[in-house]
């Protein structure tokens, strides 16, 4: 038995010492591949980053270009522009100033690489344009980054305007009229009402007030044969 034990001790240490090496060569793969993981996850959010910036920055002078070359002063032509460049689904105007604030959620993804397999990382920005006129001629603008849960009801009515627009959509040509389009839209009485209903020629347009939390903002809603459009307003008439 004490031979047995004897000749067993070196094949153990042997053993050991093999687990030993192949344990650290895993351990220093991992710690290499995970660092190097992070870095170019890093990179990829960086990259990301410029992109929404840049993507930002050409709205901000799209917008203001549109602006000035919009020859009506009136405020829902004016918030038409701003939500046709933007995408923001609240727009609201300062008659003082003749200023707009369009307040939207911005998204950028990238690739993100992790030990378990591939996700999709996520950049979220709450963002705020104020856009005024400009001394002379033109118009100027500021951008503020708010925390994303400013943009909460901003998102929310967003939602409902789309809703909106589908079930106007969903209509029957009968049905495109003041009481069937009050009937469609009943079952969301808790955060929208409707304004007006109006018809010319072909085209319908629907006034709402889409309202969530504290934020609150008209919507028209437009149906031309199967063309349907949602575009925010100052004023909820026809």
């Amino acid at each position: 038995m004490a031979r047995l034990e004897r000749a067993m001790t070196p094949g153990c240490l042997t053993v050991l010492v093999v687990l030993t090496v192949v344990l650290g060569a895993v351990l220093g793969a991992s710690w290499y591949w995970s660092r190097h993981t992070d870095e170019a996850n890093a990179e990829r959010r960086r990259q990301a980053q410029l992109r929404l910036d840049d993507r930002l920055r050409r709205t901000e002078d799209e917008t203001i270009r549109a602006l000035g070359e919009e020859g009506s002063a009136d405020p829902d032509a004016l918030t038409a522009v701003v939500h046709q460049h933007t995408r923001a689904p609240v727009i609201s105007y300062d008659a003082s100033r003749h200023a707009l604030r369009a307040r939207v959620a911005e998204r950028a993804e990238y690739e993100s690489r992790t030990l378990f397999g591939i996700s999709q990382g996520v950049i979220d920005r709450c963002l705020e344009y104020t856009y005024t006129p400009a001394r002379g001629r033109g118009w100027t603008s500021t951008t503020s980054v708010l925390t994303y849960d400013s943009c909460g009801p901003a998102v929310s009515i967003a939602g409902a305007a789309r809703t909106v627009g589908r079930r106007v959509a969903a209509l029957e040509a009968a049905e495109l009229n003041d009481a069937g389009v009050r009937r469609a839209l009943a079952p969301y009485h808790r955060f929208l009402t409707v304004s007006v209903v109006t018809r010319t020629g072909s085209a319908v347009r629907v006034s709402v007030v889409v309202t969530e939390e504290t934020a609150r903002q008209c919507y028209r809603i437009t149906r031309d044969g199967s063309r349907v459009s949602s575009v925010p307003a100052q004023t909820c008439r026809g």
